[in-house]
C-alpha cells in the first residue's frame, strides 16, 4: 500500500480528500497532512512518502518551491499538485519539474480516482514522466528577467517569496521560471534564496542577535527548521556559530 501525504491549507480540502480515499477503497494510506509549506517540508522529510498531494498554492513556501526542494531528498516521491482552473497551464508545465499528475479544482472522486490511476500505472512503469520535449528552452547568456528575480530577491529576502510570485512578478509561468533559473543561475531558486538568508543570518548572529529573532529577519517563521537548515548551510548551528564568534573576538 502506498504511503500519501495531503499538502492544503484548507482543512476541509484535505478531509475531503481523505473521504474520497475511503469511497474509492484507494491503495494508499494518508500517513500525514499539512497546511503550509514549511510544515509540509518537515512532514514530508519525516515521512518519506510514496504520494504527495499538494495544492499549487500554499503559504510560506508555493507547491512548486515546495517540489523543488523535496526533490533533494526524496527524488522516489510521487508529486500530484492540485490547481484552480486560472493555473491550469502551470500545472500542466510543472510536470516538467517532476510533478507526475495534476488535479484541477473541485477534487471529485472522478479526478482523484483517474489520478491515482495514473500515478500506479507510471509508477509500475518506474518513470515519472510521459511528456514529451516540447516548455523549455535554455537562455542564451544573461537573462533580464533572472536578473530582475535576483535584484528583487536580494532586497526581499526576509519576505515569503516563492516562484509563483516571482512568475507574476517578470511575467512568466512559475515551472518555466524553475527551470529558466537554474539553467543562467547555476542553482535551483531555492537554493539561492536560502544562501542569500543564510548569508545575512550569520550578519546577524555575529550582531549577538537572539536565534529566534534572527530567524524572524531573515524571514523564516519555525525557528527549528532555521537551525536545521542553517547547520547545513554552515556546518555549525546558530548558538555554536555564535559561540565560535565571540570566542574568536575574545581572543
Amino acid at each position: 500500500m502506498k504511503r500519501l501525504v495531503i499538502i492544503d491549507d484548507e482543512i476541509l480540502v484535505i478531509e475531503g480528500i481523505k473521504a474520497i480515499l475511503k469511497r474509492i477503497d484507494a491503495e494508499a494510506e494518508v500517513v500525514g497532512s499539512a497546511h503550509d509549506g514549511m510544515q509540509a517540508l518537515r512532514v514530508i522529510r519525516n515521512l518519506m512518502p510514496d504520494i504527495v498531494i499538494t495544492d499549487i498554492r500554499i503559504p510560506y513556501m508555493d507547491g512548486l518551491s515546495l517540489i523543488e526542494q523535496c526533490r533533494e531528498f526524496c527524488p522516489e516521491t510521487a508529486f500530484i499538485v492540485i490547481s484552480g482552473y486560472q493555473e491550469f497551464e502551470y500545472a500542466r508545465k510543472a510536470i516538467r519539474l517532476g510533478v507526475i499528475d495534476y488535479i484541477t479544482k473541485p477534487v471529485t472522486i472522478d479526478k482523484l480516482s483517474d489520478t491515482l490511476k495514473r500515478v500506479e500505472e507510471r509508477l509500475l512503469k518506474g518513470t515519472e514522466n510521459d511528456t514529451d520535449e516540447e516548455d523549455v528552452k535554455k537562455p542564451d547568456s544573461g537573462h533580464k528577467a533572472i536578473d530582475e528575480i535576483i535584484a528583487y530577491v536580494d532586497k526581499n529576502y526576509n519576505k515569503d517569496i516563492g516562484l509563483t510570485e516571482l512568475s507574476e512578478l517578470v511575467g512568466m509561468n512559475p515551472a518555466y521560471l524553475s527551470v529558466l533559473f537554474k539553467d543562467t543561475v547555476g542553482k535551483t531558486y531555492i537554493k539561492y534564496l536560502t544562501g542569500i538568508r543564510m548569508e545575512k543570518a550569520c550578519e546577524l548572529l555575529k550582531e549577538d542577535n537572539k536565534v529566534s529573532v534572527v530567524a524572524s529577519m531573515v524571514g523564516v517563521s519555525d525557528v527549528h527548521y532555521f537551525s536545521e537548515i542553517f547547520k547545513k548551510y554552515t556546518g555549525k548551528s546558530p548558538r555554536e556559530y555564535k559561540e565560535y564568534v565571540n570566542k574568536n573576538q575574545n581572543n
